[in-house]
Parts: structure tokens; sequence; C-alpha cells
């Protein structure tokens, strides 16, 4: 069904234009900013589609280029328009009193509710100062339900890009263990001998699963105070 084909109080636009703004769903949010469908779903239809498939606003707003372009019914334009969008956002947020990232239950406290809800596996970056506050937070590769794949040099890069002092990893589990695999540890040693490298040492690599996770500093008895 078209939108227009929809009574006005069903019209996320016409409903925000009444002064209802506050009421409208993530979903008539998002399809306002989509603003049309395609053959044979509405903007309404796409934008619950895609809030399903990243598991929720969270996981909207972690979305990169990337995960813009793969959406169906967006080309380069949109998609670039709706991560612009959501990067206004995020930079406003980065404006207001920054998170302090200084101990593993810190990090694990503020990564657990913001991947609950993936259904598969993402590796991400918080790019962190001296004191540990957080300058930015990127997911940097989006996965199947079992893997996903990052580079050292692609994980640094964007840490280095935002003037971070320290880098921490993480990536969810969708199974919900959030025990790390052979894979995890060589990831982890591999991004440790990086950061030594570069001068940015690896503040921690998190793994999150169902409502707990996995530090490898703690696991492992780090010596840094981050």
């Amino acid at each position: 069904m078209r939108i227009c084909d929809l009574s006005p109080d069903q019209r996320p636009r016409e409903r925000l234009l009444a002064g209802q703004g506050e009421s409208l769903s993530e979903g008539d949010l998002l399809a306002l900013l989509w603003g049309t469908g395609r053959r044979g779903q509405n903007a309404m239809e796409l934008a619950q589609a895609v809030l399903g498939r990243t598991g929720g606003l969270s996981g909207l707003v972690a979305l990169g280029l990337d995960g813009w372009l793969e959406q169906p019914g967006l080309g380069p334009a949109k998609a670039g328009q709706l991560w612009a969008a959501l990067e206004l956002v995020r930079r406003s947020q980065r404006g207001a009193e920054r998170p302090r990232i200084t101990s593993p239950r810190a990090a694990g406290s503020y990564l657990l509710p913001r991947c609950q809800g993936w259904t598969e596996e993402r590796f991400g970056l918080l790019a962190l100062n001296a004191k540990g506050d957080l300058l930015a937070e990127r997911i940097l590769s989006q996965g199947t339900a079992t893997a996903t794949l990052i580079s050292p040099r692609e994980f640094f890069r964007e840490a280095l890009r935002y003037g971070a002092t320290t880098a921490l990893a993480f990536h969810n589990h969708p199974s919900g263990d959030p025990s790390p695999s052979r894979e995890d540890t060589q990831l982890t040693r591999r991004l440790q001998a990086a950061g030594e490298s570069l001068g940015v040492p690896l503040a921690d690599h998190i793994i999150v699963g169902q409502e707990t996770y996995h530090s490898f500093r703690a696991a492992e008895g780090w010596d840094r105070s981050v």
C-alpha cells in the first residue's frame, strides 16, 4: 500500500505537521528520512525492515555507510543522506559529556546495551583519549551470524583519524556466548602488536554476548590502566 493511500492520521508527515512528532515511532521517523519507497514497499515498510535487520535504533545508529548502501531500495545518494543525518546526531552526542571508559567493567557496561539484538557479528572501535574519554565509536566490519573480518591497519587508521591515544576493540557473538575463539585470540594479538608499533596501545578487546561479556584485559591481566 502506498503511503498516500493511508488516512492522514496514519501518515508520518501529516502527523508531524499536526504537532504529533513526539508520538512518531522510530519506523515513522526513519520513513520521513527515507522519503520514498520502492516497487511493492512504501517508505514505512522499508523503514521497519531495516530496523528489524539492524536490531533497532542502536544498531541503526551504528550502521556505517557500507551498511546503508546494502539496504534494499537505497541508491548512493539516499544512503549518503541517511548516513549524514545520523552522523550529525553522533557528533552532537560527542559534543555532550563524553563517556569515560577506564576499566573492563566500564567498557562492558557501555557496550552491553548497544550490542543487544544484533543477529550478525559486528566488529567495532572505541577511540579513547589519555583519560579514557570516548572520542569516537565506529562499526568497522559487519559479517555473517558467525564471523566477521577486520584488519589491524583499518582498525588503527580509524583510531588515528580521531586522535586516539588508546583504542578499544569490541565485537559481539550472536550465539550469546562471549567466550573467545582461537581466531578472537589471534586477532587480539595482532591488534596488540600493531598498536604498540604505532604508539596507540590496544586498551582492551571486549566480546559481547547475551547480558555478559569477555574482556581480554581482565582475563589476561594486562598492565595498562585503561
